[in-house]
């Protein structure tokens, strides 16, 4: 019993004539009586009888009418299914993501990507890097932002590296110098990150290098608490260039710093499961997005 089978009988049914049918599923009259008539060879019973003109269906056919019907709802279901998952136009995807991307930039992203993905659904977890890492690794998420250095085995990576910028409050005076290097900084409060970010260990060697006095007057784990504390004036700070575009309305100018810091991080998988389409679609277009950071 075949589709196209199927497809016939139920528009005779509907239609009431082979003429009909066949002009509704844009086919010709003779093929629609073949395909009732193997239909009936499949089954083993006449589905209709030819009575003054017309086709009469048996009671035998009202009986398997519905049963047809719900196969060909099922097979269509599953076409259709199918194309949206050809387009990417349904289906789920786990994002985990670092602090500091999750509150602009990622959010943008995905509210770019749901655009006419109405039957798309996404679970976004906000986590520090090494979770992300192990969530991706035994495959709990689809896709991972994470920040370097890569620790765990069983993913794949994408670096993205990032030059940091220096993060002034507005009218301070150090806003004259179209670069601020450690010598502009010496003496100068500085809020930094904690001293396990991998931004610490290379400014602090910036300051000594230069022979400059590196005035750390607080830390803060995220970039976000560095950068309201900085619009406070309580200390310049360096930030990688995707946080400070979710902090613009904070009041704080940027400025190039020298010698460059380097912020790492990683759009993760999983190297032993495979992505779907959808995850793939949203890699892409994240991975977009990311370049035109890393290219500032």
């Amino acid at each position: 019993m075949k589709y196209k089978q199927m497809l016939a009988f139920r528009t005779v049914m509907l239609t009431g004539s082979v003429s009909a049918a066949a002009e509704r599923i844009h086919i010709s009259q003779p093929a629609v009586s073949n395909l009732i008539a193997n239909l009936e060879n499949s089954c083993g019973f006449l589905l209709f009888e030819r009575r003054k003109g017309r086709l009469v269906p048996t009671p035998d056919a009202h009986h398997i009418y519905d049963s047809i019907t719900k196969a060909l709802s099922a097979f269509e279901k599953v076409s259709q299914t199918s194309h949206d998952i050809r387009e990417q136009k349904s289906g789920s995807l786990r994002i985990a993501c670092m602090p500091s991307l999750s509150n602009k930039f990622l959010p943008d992203v995905i509210s770019e990507f749901l655009v006419d993905r109405n039957d798309v659904t996404i679970s976004l977890q906000v986590q520090p890097s090494l979770k992300i890492q192990s969530w991706i690794a035994t495959d709990l998420y689809d896709i991972g932002i994470a920040e370097m250095p890569l620790i765990h085995s069983g993913i794949e990576c994408d670096l993205y590296t990032f030059k940091c910028v220096c993060c002034l409050p507005v009218g301070h005076p150090l806003l004259k110098h179209t670069i601020i290097t450690p010598q502009e900084l010496d003496n100068e409060p500085f809020i930094s990150l904690s001293r396990d970010h991998m931004t610490f260990q290379q400014i602090k060697q910036a300051f000594a290098e230069a022979g400059a006095n590196w005035k750390v007057r607080a830390e803060s784990q995220l970039f976000w608490p560095a950068a309201r504390l900085s619009q406070k004036g309580c200390g310049i700070t360096i930030l990688d260039p995707i946080s400070i575009a979710g902090v613009t309305h904070f009041g704080l100018k940027t400025r190039p710093f020298l010698p460059e810091i380097d912020f790492k991080i990683g759009v993760l998988c999983s190297s032993e499961h495979p992505l779907s389409l959808l995850a793939e679609e949203f890699s892409k277009l994240l991975k977009k997005r990311l370049l035109e950071f890393s290219n500032l």
